[in-house]
């Protein structure tokens, strides 16, 4: 099969197709509950549509980690009254979600170094509120990885100034 370039057709293709930092009223497209591998814990996966881009939540509500398990079951709560659930204390239907608006607040999360040397930080979902909701727009400012920090040239020791 021969494909030529003037064989793209991009007309369904957002140009931005990360749903990026800041507070957007989005849709959720998809819901599921599952593995994400097989024999793994199952989480919830919420797809989350504004304009054509998107951002997948991920709550793992079955977490080895008690932290990450109470923040992960914090937020789904959060979904779940945010989309007038009859009784957020006991989910029932994953498919409940879908079609549903909400207003989220995505702020920068852990920084990470790539490959070539560059950083980046991954995105969190840190509020999740009803669609009409008034939203504070303030998002807090991303934190530099370890790593770059460390080689920033600042050499620090413990010796007090005083």
């Amino acid at each position: 099969m021969s494909l030529a370039f003037s064989d793209l057709d991009l007309s369904g293709v957002s140009e931005n197709s990360a749903l990026g930092v800041g507070v957007h009223v989005v849709e959720i497209t998809e819901a599921k509950f599952g593995p994400i591998q097989p024999g793994e814990r199952p989480v919830v996966e919420l797809e989350l549509n504004s304009g054509g881009a998107t951002f997948t939540d991920r709550l793992r509500v079955f977490s080895e980690s008690e932290v990450g398990q109470r923040i992960s079951r914090q937020r789904l709560k959060a979904y779940l009254v945010a989309t007038d659930f009859e009784d957020p204390d006991n989910p029932s239907d994953i498919n409940w979600f879908k079609g549903k608006r909400v207003k989220v607040k995505i702020e920068p999360g852990k920084a990470f170094v790539r490959d070539d040397g560059s950083t980046g930080n991954y995105k969190n979902v840190t509020g999740v509120y009803a669609a009409d909701a008034q939203v504070s727009e303030s998002i807090a400012p991303a934190t530099a990885p370890a790593l770059a920090a460390a080689s920033s040239g600042n050499n620090f020791d413990d010796a007090i100034p005083f």
